[in-house]
């Protein structure tokens, strides 16, 4: 068996630092098949191995791309990766080679070895990470504050800092929910509470208007000790702090703060660039912050998931799905039951595999009496009803 190095492994100079950062592989089988020209099978071996290693990376890409978006990007994604598809392999095992049985073509199967790690970052680039978490939106809602306007107690409301953090986030590749419909029929009530913390509200209003991600906070400046000495110039102090909330489960994704100085002879002018500036990097800080989070989810092993089941017959019938789910569905780990009130039950767990395939193996599963049929479907939450077909009590599950 012959081997082939692409390149040596190069180890980053984060580990001299103490933070190496992991390099993930994966083995993947290809084969290159080659026309023979003029009996020259020492060039039809090398390009039927360059075509098992192209084979190779375009396997990996589609573990990470859905067949739909590779098709409709598959020409950015041949010319910047496939092409260049040794850069993205570790080593190679030839596990065999030889000429068909006309002889005309030349035939060799590797095992490649393919960083993972590499691929993503080079598809992120190229910005399918949004393809591959289907585009989500982002909804922005912050409460903006500029002390000083009538004095020193008065407040004038702004909205700098929502322009800010949705510029940021569009910059980044996000898809924004447009504020000024969410603000003109968003209810005073609903709009305080969720710019006092109520997570729960901010999820459902992102819903409302078909966002994946909702993201509130608040924005304040203020006099940050009078005026400099000698001058007119005040020195303007902000503080921006937001959290992102994925809408479909209620969970905090990503938040963070951030402040900034000015100096300026006008407070409000002053409070605005202060706040300005906070936000830009409080949005790029969060925009990373949630890309990172998509990363783990879409290249990595598994990610975090919430089902909710209704109409159960009882905990006995809860406690027969969870050991099927834990015993018979691969991909299923770490599963937690978090609650069960009135025949509803929330269950939380980490699946490797795209929660669509979940859906349609549970949905397409015959269990006796009972089939479990998809009521909605998001990116992190799957709702399934229980639909009994032998509602006679020994049958019941």
């Amino acid at each position: 068996m012959k081997k082939r190095m692409v390149y040596p492994f190069i180890f980053s100079l984060f580990f001299v630092l103490g933070s190496l950062q992991l390099s993930f592989a994966e083995i993947i089988k290809a084969e290159g098949r080659v026309n023979i020209f003029q009996g020259n099978t020492a060039i039809a071996h090398e390009k039927a191995i360059d075509l098992a290693l192209r084979k190779a990376v375009e396997q990996a890409v589609g573990a990470f791309v859905s067949s739909e978006s590779l098709v409709q990007n598959y020409k950015l994604v041949s010319d910047q990766i496939l092409t260049n598809s040794t850069g993205y392999v570790k080593h190679y095992d030839i596990v065999s080679e030889g000429l068909d049985k006309n002889g005309t073509m030349y035939r060799v199967v590797i095992s490649a070895d393919v960083e993972s790690q590499n691929l993503a970052q080079s598809l992120e680039g190229l910005g399918l990470l949004h393809v591959k978490k289907e585009k989500p939106k982002v909804m922005v809602i912050m409460d903006e504050k500029i002390m000083g306007v009538f004095g020193t107690t008065g407040w004038e409301e702004m909205s700098q800092a929502e322009t800010a953090l949705i510029q940021k986030f569009s910059e980044m590749g996000f898809n924004i929910v447009d504020s000024g419909t969410v603000k003109a029929n968003i209810t005073r009530d609903k709009a305080l509470r969720i710019l006092e913390g109520d997570d729960r509200a901010a999820a459902a209003a992102g819903l409302q208007y078909g966002a994946q991600i909702a993201v509130i906070g608040k924005a304040l400046s203020k006099n940050a000790g009078g005026k400099l000495l000698g001058t007119q110039m005040q020195s303007i102090q902000a503080v921006v702090a937001a959290r992102a909330i994925r809408t479909d489960d209620g969970k905090v994704i990503a938040s963070g703060s951030e402040q900034a100085t000015k100096a300026h002879i006008d407070e409000v002018k002053g409070g605005v660039l202060a706040i300005q500036e906070a936000s830009e990097k409080l949005g790029e800080s969060l925009a990373i912050n949630i890309l990172d989070r998509w990363k783990k989810e879409a290249y990595g092993s598994s990610q975090e998931m919430t089902l909710v089941i209704s109409n159960l017959v009882s905990y006995r019938h809860l406690a027969f799905i969870v050991d099927f789910l834990e015993k018979e569905v691969q991909g299923v780990k770490n599963l937690q039951q978090r609650s069960f009130n009135a025949g509803v039950a929330e269950l939380g767990l980490d699946y490797a595999g795209k929660l669509r395939e979940l859906a349609k193996f549970l949905a397409l599963k015959g269990f006796t009496g009972f089939r479990l049929e998809p009521t909605n479907f998001t990116q992190n939450r799957i709702d399934l009803k229980v639909v009994l077909e032998d509602q006679s009590p020994g049958r019941r599950k």
